[in-house]
């Protein structure tokens, strides 16, 4: 008899260890929450309908209508758009900035022909980096006319 309450004494004591470990495993929980993506504050097109990148668009216009009087950094550098452009941009979740930045371009493509065009995607690429805000560059294609 003794054997018998030994034994239903081990096995009670496995019993409850065994709850305590279910409990213990049923109770740790992950959560992976992704900020980084736009989805913070809606989609990129429904940021973009609200922020204004309009002296963006202005810089873009000033790089291609320079002419050769100055290389293309030079003339974003000296253009009175790019200190309020990049303040613009920085308005823009980062993962946002691109689309933003190739909207413009798209919008923009008709106006521009040849080196101009070409000059443009090229201002428009580097744009983040000369402003100092991530992604460093743009994926953007120059369209020849």
């Amino acid at each position: 008899m003794a054997k018998l309450a030994t034994v239903a004494a081990i096995f009670a004591a496995f019993l409850l260890m065994s709850h305590v470990v279910e409990a213990h495993w049923t109770t740790i929980t992950s959560v992976e929450i992704d900020e980084e993506g736009p989805r913070r504050g809606g989609s990129c097109r429904e940021q973009l309908r609200r922020q204004d990148l309009g002296r963006c668009e202005q810089l873009l216009e000033d790089v291609a209508r320079g002419g050769r009087r100055a290389s293309v950094s030079e003339r974003m550098e000296s253009s009175e758009s790019l200190r309020p452009c990049c303040e613009q941009l920085r308005q823009v979740q980062e993962g946002c900035r691109c689309e933003g930045i190739r909207q413009i371009v798209r919008d923009q493509q008709g106006q521009f022909r040849g080196q101009g065009s070409l000059e443009v995607a090229r201002s428009a690429r580097r744009l983040p980096s000369t402003c100092g805000v991530g992604p460093q560059q743009c994926e953007i294609r120059a369209a020849w006319y």
